[in-house]
């Protein structure tokens, strides 16, 4: 019984102890990527990207709008009728497969930028970490954190050294 409850108290011991040597962290990364130079250059990239892709369509709509008009004109004899309307479906399937498409380009291009400032960011979170002792960083919005004090986290820490490392000359 005497060794039981020997056991127990170790445990609990060296648990409280694993426990305190354990310092966390927590990193904001959608905070870095909008404060950031490289993540703000980055959402510009995105946007203007995502603009272009937008004129496109309009001018695709109008296009369409414009079709859907002239065959609906009573001065328009059957055949002549039949081409719009076949141009008319047409386009409806290009503008329809240029959506597609461009989503899936938008997604893409979001995911490469986004990759590639995490590839830059990891060292940087690192070199923090160790550098302030600690021994883990959560990610925010991915590891489920309710609540954390401010004084562990890291996120402005992380935005200035990739500014800094993004201004020093290469």
């Amino acid at each position: 019984m005497k060794k039981n409850l020997f056991l127990i108290f170790a445990l609990v011991a060296l648990t409280t102890f694993v426990f305190a040597e354990v310092k966390i962290g927590i990193i904001n990364p959608q905070e870095v990527l909008q404060n950031s130079l490289k993540g703000k250059e980055a959402i510009e990239r995105l946007k203007s990207m995502q603009l272009s892709k937008q004129k496109r369509y309009e001018a695709m709509q109008k296009t369409i709008d414009a079709l859907e008009k002239e065959t609906m004109s009573p001065a328009l004899n059957q055949e002549a009728k039949g081409r719009k309307t076949q141009d008319l479906q047409n386009k409806r399937i290009e503008i329809k497969r240029f959506t597609e498409d461009a989503q899936k380009e938008s997604m893409a291009a979001q995911q490469k930028e986004f990759e590639d400032i995490q590839r830059d960011l990891m060292p940087l979170i690192e070199k923090i970490a160790k550098a302030d002792g600690f021994s883990l960083i959560l990610d925010l919005n991915t590891a489920g954190v309710t609540y954390f004090e401010p004084a562990i986290d890291i996120t402005d820490k992380v935005v200035k050294a990739y500014d800094s490392a993004a201004a020093a000359p290469k």
